[in-house]
């Protein structure tokens, strides 16, 4: 399987520390940044680092974003310069761009010229969205709107083996067992009385807020 590349267009806080995040995995990571400081700072945690204006499209074009399979856009101060390398990303053909916005205001101008998805950063979210974007286990994501999301989860040590009564997920977590998948077959036929067998993969329905606990 070809492995994933990472750029990175503006390296504030959020950025950087995701940045950082995901090259210790190993990954190929692009950064850039208009300060030229801050980018010889980082320059030797990544694989490539660019010194640019990043307003200037042109300049944009040139480092390679065809090539790159997530765009993390990291200017939530900028808002021309988050516009442009937003656009500039999928006019090359980024499969996911995330930004970065300080505002909810700032967060919908994202939505609106192509990010796929946009983040109010707080201190803990690099990390989760690391894990996000390189877990092999981690495997599958639905937004069903709302709060509410589907993911495809191993189960917790201590579910294998309790009934969907005993554990009262829905009630105490606010989590619904939707199908359970063992040795390649999907069982969408969940009671209260269902046991969660070991070495089982679960479909499950839960609030955003709470799938970085299965990561």
């Amino acid at each position: 399987m070809k492995e994933m590349t990472y750029a990175f267009l503006g390296m504030n806080r959020y950025g950087y520390r995701l940045a950082l995040s995901i090259a210790a995995t190993g990954a190929e990571v692009l950064i850039a940044d208009g300060r030229k400081d801050v980018v010889d700072l980082y320059a030797d945690s990544f694989t490539f680092a660019v010194c640019l204006d990043m307003a200037n499209a042109a300049a944009l074009e040139k480092i390679g974003l065809d090539q790159i399979d997530i765009v993390v856009v990291d200017l939530p101060d900028q808002l021309e310069a988050a516009i442009v390398s937003v656009m500039v990303a999928k006019e090359q053909g980024v499969k996911r761009v995330i930004a970065t916005a300080s505002s909810d205001r700032f967060r919908d101008v994202m939505m609106r010229v192509g990010a796929d998805e946009v983040v109010i950063p707080y201190d803990t979210a690099a990390a989760q969205m690391a894990k996000l974007l390189i877990s092999a286990d981690f495997m599958t994501f639905f937004d069903i709107g709302g709060n509410l999301c589907v993911l495809k989860v191993q189960p917790r040590k201590e579910w294998v083996n309790q009934s969907l009564r005993k554990l009262q997920l829905k009630e105490k977590e606010q989590i619904n067992v939707i199908a359970i998948e063992l040795d390649g077959v999907m069982d969408s036929y969940v009671r209260a009385d269902t046991v969660i067998p070991k070495d089982s993969t679960l479909v499950i329905a839960l609030p955003k807020t709470q799938m970085y606990d299965f990561i």
